[in-house]
């Protein structure tokens, strides 16, 4: 997906995530209403910038920098993801737990845990993407050598993200036909201009 239309849909999923009550249940709305969408949107807006050729001095970092970014928003939306269905989530047997054996709600989940949990319960196809975006995100902690790729790896890999945004998107509730994810599924440009409304 290009990138303007991967920050049309987070523009979409932030804005109507954010004021779910009364839609969600109470549990998810808890949850959503304390998570920083806002953020997520502001990375989203970053994308285009590790689209230009980046210059020899600082083409490292901005490898790095964007998966980072990428990292940011993979791990959100895996977030948002268990806090949208945050009834569900509790109820599983495979739910996440800390190591006293209490349950560890979405938002205090680790990144490995809730791309190993979406693995068993989403869509396993973006598990290699969200994997290789864990690693070469790791690279911000720069005094250890870790392959960061390519830029145009990058630029593929963000391409991906936003399908996998759209992914995502198709498997929440909405609660009426202008948000229906079947619609989000069938058609990506369809998709942003129902959550860009």
């Amino acid at each position: 997906m290009e990138i303007h239309n991967t920050i049309k849909v987070a523009e979409g999923l932030s804005r109507f995530w954010r004021s779910a009550r009364g839609w969600a249940p109470a549990g998810a709305a808890d949850l959503l209403e304390e998570a920083r969408l806002d953020r997520f949107l502001s990375f989203a807006h970053t994308l285009p910038d590790f689209v230009d050729q980046f210059s020899e001095g600082t083409a490292e970092a901005r490898l790095i920098v964007g998966y980072a970014t990428l990292r940011s928003m993979s791990e959100s939306t895996l977030k948002l993801f268990f806090s949208v269905y945050y009834e569900d989530y509790r109820k599983d047997p495979d739910i996440i737990r800390i190591r006293n054996g209490d349950v560890a709600d979405p938002d205090d989940s680790k990144f490995d845990q809730l791309i190993h949990l979406f693995s068993l319960k989403g869509a396993p196809e973006f598990i290699p993407l969200l994997r290789r975006i864990q690693v070469r995100g790791n690279a911000i902690h720069a005094f250890k050598d870790r392959h960061t790729g390519t830029q145009s790896e990058l630029i593929d890999d963000i391409n991906q993200f936003g399908d996998f945004l759209i992914e995502v998107n198709a498997r929440f509730p909405y609660p009426d036909d202008m948000y229906n994810p079947e619609l989000a599924l069938a058609s990506s440009e369809h998709a942003i201009r129902i959550l860009s409304r």
